[in-house]
């Protein structure tokens, strides 16, 4: 009887025991669950590598806080996803202007450079492909007014690609009334271009080196024309009050992989490459290279300084031009949704 009260006693002792250890060793996952999260939309480019990057380093476990990422293919799904409350915190280019004009999506910082690579194209037996340098201050810009005035613009409507094209026809003396513009995806306008059709196509990398592979000569791309239109880190105005202060501490997180990347190129030319692959997008190691360089990121010591979302007001006004977008909606773009208040918040 003795003995076996002594085994009883002696399995309940081990049972406890093994409790307590497992308690111990999953204390860092319990300590985990309960961390406050952050829902962060990303997109297989590298505007969201920084997002990548300090969740594969545990930056935001380190400091208090858990990343969940969601990926998306490009900017129109990520944008109805954050219409359906899905994120919290997006990375995302010049799509989300109407959404910033319409349901008051707040700018909370610059990443990279997207008119990093641009350009627009003409043939090189165009006329205006024998000119260049009559723009003051421009010496890299082909062209004058009476050579492109007429011409016929292949490129998706609304699109970076098409704001370059205007944005040259602009400093040459040209207006939207001075050119056709016919929309076609840059597939699309890729091919057609290729065949003859069109005076004028544009595009953003990789498709603007391949432009230049087939002897097309870039009539001006938005770094010749002195423009930087950056992507941004935007935030759900649905949370945002609620979440202020965690938004501000991957803020802080962000731009500190921000500063890492900027500083090693070649480990961010590796990772935008295997991120793109990753995500279906076959890419060359080379064009990733490409686009690192020509695609800088803000830096946290430059995010301290800059008011974010400056380019994106600047592409809402070309959006008014083209009568895509609503002139009043310009007050939309003001000091509640261009937001320096999470990066204060983040370096204080």
């Amino acid at each position: 009887m003795r003995k076996n009260t002594f085994f009883r006693i002696a399995l309940v002792t081990i049972l406890a025991l093994c409790l307590v250890g497992q308690m111990f060793a999953g204390g860092g996952r319990d300590k985990g669950q309960e961390l406050p999260v952050i829902r962060v939309a990303v997109m297989p480019w590298l505007l969201s590598l920084p997002a990548v990057y300090l969740t594969d380093q545990g930056w935001d476990v380190e400091n208090g806080f858990k990343v969940e990422l969601s990926t998306y293919p490009m900017g129109a799904p990520l944008l109805e996803a954050m219409g359906a409350n899905l994120w919290d915190v997006g990375t995302i280019g010049p799509a989300a202007v109407f959404s910033v004009a319409n349901t008051g999506l707040k700018i909370i910082g610059n990443i990279s450079i997207a008119s990093g690579g641009t350009g627009a194209f003409i043939r090189s037996n165009h006329p205006a492909a024998n000119i260049r340098g009559q723009v003051t201050g421009m010496p890299n810009v082909f062209g004058n007014a009476a050579t492109l005035r007429g011409s016929k613009v292949l490129v998706p409507v609304g699109s970076l690609n098409h704001f370059n094209v205007q944005k040259w026809m602009d400093v040459l003396g040209l207006t939207g009334d001075d050119i056709q513009v016919v929309h076609m995806d840059n597939a699309a306008s890729f091919q057609a271009f290729k065949v003859g059709e069109g005076d004028i196509t544009a595009f953003s990398p990789p498709l603007s080196y391949t432009a230049e592979t087939e002897g097309w000569v870039k009539g001006a791309g938005l770094p010749e024309l002195n423009i930087e239109i950056y992507d941004c880190l935007y935030a759900n105005p649905r949370v945002y009050n609620q979440k202020k202060d965690l938004i501000a501490k991957f803020v802080r997180q962000f731009y500190r992989a921000c500063d890492y990347l900027a500083g090693n190129p070649d480990f961010a030319a590796q990772m935008n490459y295997e991120w793109q692959n990753k995500n279906g997008l076959n890419a060359t190691l080379e064009n990733a290279k490409d686009e690192v360089r020509v695609r800088p990121y803000m830096t946290s010591e430059r995010a301290r300084r800059e008011t974010p979302g400056e380019s994106m007001k600047m592409m809402a006004e070309f959006y008014v031009s083209i009568g895509t977008l609503e002139k009043e909606k310009l007050a939309n773009f003001n000091a509640d949704t261009m937001t320096r208040e999470t990066i204060d918040m983040a370096f204080r």
